[in-house]
């Protein structure tokens, strides 16, 4: 898509409301080199580092939202007018799971507007899921890679078992091999239908 991103309208309010029953939670993580990485920043009391990457995932997540948005109108046909309602949360901790684990949750709402002139036609799950099974988090992973690169310097590669990791420290890559197995479902703040964009 070219240009800039539309933002999606909000769904609820953060401070004071909650999804509806019948929104979808699209969750997507963060790559888990970046995870660990962070960990790391956090447990040797590099707070200054650590700050520079949250900011950069909470401006990602802000991304990942319109990218649904954009998504979701390519994948309808209706890429320059679909403006969904989405409400989207960081979290940085997943249940029983040691450490840093940032993913965003976004909740989308089961309607969205075509065009101007047309009333609210229904978001499809399906089209969530073809969208969650595909692109979102390469996307998501890729802008992670290109503003951690620009702004902390960071080194990204493929790895054996990723496209696109943090390469560099082998301290890294024997921790990577302990927890790549670790389940990382988060089901967020509140049970809503979920999916899941999965690494790959």
């Amino acid at each position: 898509m070219s240009g800039p991103r539309l933002d999606p309208a909000p769904l609820f309010d953060l401070v004071t409301g909650f999804p509806p029953d019948d929104a979808v939670d699209v969750t997507v993580s963060m790559p888990l080199s970046l995870a660990v990485y962070m960990t790391m920043l956090e447990s040797t009391g590099r707070a200054a580092e650590l700050a520079v990457l949250r900011k950069i995932h909470i401006e990602q997540a802000r991304e990942t939202a319109r990218a649904i948005q954009a998504g979701v109108g390519e994948l309808t046909g209706s890429e320059a007018d679909v403006r969904l309602r989405i409400t989207h949360i960081v979290e940085e901790r997943v249940p029983r799971v040691n450490g840093l684990r940032p993913h965003v949750h976004a909740y989308v709402g089961a309607t969205c507007r075509t065009s101007p002139d047309d009333g609210e036609t229904p978001v499809e799950p399906g089209t969530l899921t073809a969208l969650a099974d595909s692109r979102l988090f390469p996307q998501h992973r890729d802008r992670l890679a290109a503003a951690t690169t620009d702004l902390a310097g960071l080194a990204w590669g493929p790895t054996a078992w990723s496209a696109l990791e943090v390469v560099g420290p082998r301290w890294l890559d024997e921790r990577l091999a302990q927890l790549r197995h670790d389940d990382l479902s988060c089901r967020g703040p509140w049970p809503r239908p979920q999916i899941v964009a999965e690494p790959r």
